[in-house]
């Protein structure tokens, strides 16, 4: 067996009891119960107008880069077109 030089400590050092860890870890499966959760909601009034923009920001600013890109495209191409003819 491999002992450490340094006396009795090996054999002290392994009838020492740790004391145990705390799980913190959540239990989860069919058994484990779980806290209700609550969602809260709060409104918000907006006129008309901010409740569409706010609805539909995503699709506007995608359709307004696509466009725009379309549109220098376009523009780029009608440029070459007319450089080289």
């Amino acid at each position: 067996m491999n002992r450490p030089t340094l006396g009795r400590f090996w054999y002290t050092k392994r009838v020492m009891s740790k004391k145990q860890k705390k799980r913190n870890k959540p239990y989860t499966g069919e058994d484990a119960t779980t806290k209700p959760t609550v969602t809260r909601y709060t409104a918000v009034v907006r006129s008309p107008l901010a409740q569409w923009w706010h609805d539909n920001q995503k699709r506007v600013k995608t359709g307004s880069l696509i466009g725009g890109g379309a549109i220098v495209f376009i523009y780029l191409m009608w440029e070459f077109l007319n450089l080289v003819f």
